[in-house]
C-alpha cells in the first residue's frame, strides 16, 4: 500500500518540564502572575495547591508551577513553531520567579504528532504489514472473528545529550492516521532556556526527519 504524504505528519500538542532549585511564591505572588498572564496566553482558570498553581486554558494550554519544578504545554492546532512559541512564552514568564542564573534540567520534551493516511484501517495496516513487516498469517494467530490485532512500536535512541523515547501505533479512535509520541530527557543541566527551546525543535526536526523517513520507507521493501 501506498506510504504516508510527508506532508500530512502534524504536531498536536508540545509540552515541556523543567527543574530548577526550590523557589517558594506565595499566593499574592501568582495571583499577581495570573493576572498578568491570562489575556497573554487565553488561560482562564486558576488552581492553587500547597506549594504552587496551575495556570489553564479552554484551548488546551497549561502552566504549572512548583517550587522544584515549572512546566507548561499546549495544542499545536497552528504549527509546531507557532506551539512552541507560545508553549516557550508561557514556561519563560513562569521561571521569571527562579533566581536569574540558576540551572536549569530537562525534565522532559514531550512531542505528540498525528499522521493521516487518509484511508480507513491505512495506519494500523500499514504499520503492521510495511512498518514492522508482520506476515499476515502470524497476525491471524492473535485475531479474532471480530477484530484485527494492532500492532505499535517502540524505540529508544540517545539525541544529543539526553534520551528520545518513541512510541508510534495507530490511533484506536481513529485507525487511519498514526499516533506519534516523542518524549526527551536530559540528566544534565542546560544555561538557559533557550538551550531547553533547542531541544524541543530537535526533537520535532527528529520526527520530520529520521523518524518519517523510516516509517515511510516500509514500502519500499
Amino acid at each position: 500500500m501506498t506510504g504516508p504524504d510527508a506532508e500530512l505528519l502534524r504536531a498536536e500538542f508540545l509540552g515541556i518540564t523543567v527543574r530548577h532549585a526550590d523557589e517558594e511564591s506565595s499566593r499574592a505572588e501568582l495571583a499577581s502572575m495570573f493576572a498578568a498572564l491570562s489575556e497573554r496566553y487565553e488561560l482562564n482558570r486558576m488552581e492553587y495547591v500547597d506549594d504552587g498553581a496551575t495556570f489553564t486554558g479552554s484551548g488546551g494550554s497549561e502552566l504549572v508551577m512548583r517550587p522544584g519544578h515549572t512546566a507548561s504545554a499546549g495544542v499545536t492546532s497552528l504549527g509546531f513553531l507557532e506551539g512552541l512559541d507560545r508553549v516557550g512564552g508561557m514556561l519563560r514568564d513562569g521561571l521569571a520567579r527562579v533566581t536569574p542564573g540558576a540551572p536549569l534540567a530537562v525534565d522532559d520534551v514531550t512531542l505528540v504528532a498525528a499522521w493521516d493516511l487518509e484511508e480507513e484501517d491505512g495506519a494500523r495496516r500499514y504499520l503492521s504489514d510495511e512498518v514492522l513487516g508482520i506476515a499476515r498469517d502470524r497476525q491471524a494467530l492473535l485475531a479474532d472473528d471480530a477484530d484485527d490485532p494492532s500492532f505499535g512500536m517502540r524505540l529508544w535512541r540517545k539525541l544529543g545529550d539526553g534520551m528520545l523515547d518513541i512510541a508510534v501505533e495507530p490511533m484506536h479512535s481513529d485507525t487511519s492516521k498514526l499516533y506519534l509520541r516523542l518524549v526527551y530527557n536530559e540528566d544534565g543541566f542546560v544555561d538557559d532556556l533557550d538551550d531547553v527551546l533547542e531541544r524541543a525543535e530537535a526533537v520535532n526536526a527528529y520526527m520530520h526527519g529520521p523518524l518519517a523517513a523510516f516509517i515511510r520507507a516500509g514500502v519500499r521493501r
